[in-house]
């Protein structure tokens, strides 16, 4: 139904327009965890990236990488970035410990001496001072830095943006939105919240939506779940709701949004594993003919092997779509020497919200972002 229309309708696209942009730029994986086999590579594969060498300190690692063709392997990073064929630095080292942290930001250091352009996997650091620094590293080399939040690119999520447009459906209103896990149930009968891995994917993806920045958050925490109240300097708010009871990825994100001239109601799936719906998203605008009512937009997100701009290849889940979206817009940044959307200085203002949250979690009162001492 993408290249239908109904009555002068006429759906946007659910990806950025990949193929008229330079996408030939060299691709360094440093950091060859879980998540680079399961996503990255596949969807990097998928749209015809270049992968050209890879590192981890880890034999077993290195030897996963070879068995997955990755031409150059690297024990240390540092003769990645020698490499003049690599012009983008992957970074998907895990962010678990203090150790973790501190490693980023050395490869970012490093990468910016050698003048790569980086993505750096989100969260970009568990703490407010980290995540500052590694931007003015960046700032202060002028090379391209990004963060993976690749949730934008999801093809539900990054649609329902382009529904939200002065030509479409005008500004949103109120949001709601999930995230969520149904595997159990694991309650805590307490305090605790979500881990901030999985908060800082919504988090972004609302701030995005929103069209402004977050003036007020309230959050309460417990049985692994926290719920967020938010307000929008663009005048939108938000009913954000967390909840995961394992570390599984039988998840899924429906989200409902009123905007000016019309509604979007869509779902976005983790994993085929999963029992919840489809991808989709549903539209309906006020005065486009009352008689059609909600039209639904199935998002491919079954096995195919169909052309990946024609129709993307979605080889374990959505959420393949949305690496290829994340590498791609910053494919096109670097070859419009522009920002990219998720670049390092944005991705603050989501971390704002992040500790906002647990702030205000804290306080039992709500936090303004803006202004809250960030230490």
């Amino acid at each position: 139904m993408s290249s239908s229309s109904l009555e002068n309708f006429v759906w946007p696209s659910y990806r950025p327009p990949l193929e008229t942009y330079k996408l030939h730029y060299g691709i360094g994986i440093v950091g060859y965890a879980g998540i680079v086999r399961a996503q990255h590579l596949p969807a990097y594969r998928l749209a015809n990236y270049r992968v050209v060498a890879a590192a981890d300190v880890r034999p077993e690692r290195q030897v996963l990488a070879k068995l997955d063709g990755i031409p150059y392997v690297y024990a240390d990073y540092r003769e990645l970035l020698q490499r003049d064929d690599v012009d983008i630095v992957d970074c998907a080292v895990v962010h678990f410990t203090p150790e973790d942290i501190a490693a980023r930001v050395q490869i970012v250091k490093d990468a910016a001496k050698a003048g790569k352009a980086v993505l750096m996997q989100k969260p970009m650091s568990t703490d407010w001072n980290t995540a500052e620094e590694m931007v003015k590293i960046a700032e202060d080399y002028g090379i391209p830095f990004a963060v993976n939040q690749n949730l934008r690119f999801d093809p539900s999520i990054y649609l329902t943006k382009q529904f939200l447009s002065p030509e479409r459906f005008g500004r949103p209103g109120f949001l709601q939105f999930a995230n969520i896990s149904f595997e159990g149930p694991k309650f805590a009968f307490g305090p605790d919240g979500v881990v901030m891995a999985w908060q800082i994917h919504a988090i972004d993806s609302i701030r995005w939506l929103s069209g402004g920045e977050a003036s007020s958050v309230y959050c309460t925490n417990g049985n692994n779940a926290s719920m967020y109240h938010l307000q929008f300097t663009s005048g939108m708010v938000c009913n954000y709701f967390e909840y995961h009871n394992a570390e599984n990825f039988r998840n899924e994100t429906p989200f409902r949004v009123w905007a000016e001239r019309g509604a979007v109601r869509a779902n976005h799936r983790w994993n085929p594993s999963s029992r919840w719906q489809r991808d989709l998203v549903e539209v309906r605008a006020y005065d486009w003919p009352k008689e059609i009512g909600w039209v639904s937009y199935n998002l491919p997100d079954e096995l195919t092997y169909q052309d990946v701009f024609d129709r993307p290849r979605y080889d374990m889940c959505a959420s393949i779509g949305g690496f290829i979206g994340m590498m791609g817009e910053f494919m096109q940044s670097l070859h419009e020497k522009r920002p990219a959307l998720t670049n390092g200085r944005d991705n603050l203002n989501s971390l704002r919200i992040y500790f906002a949250g647990q702030l205000s979690a804290e306080k039992k009162r709500p936090v303004d972002p803006r202004t809250m001492e960030l230490l």
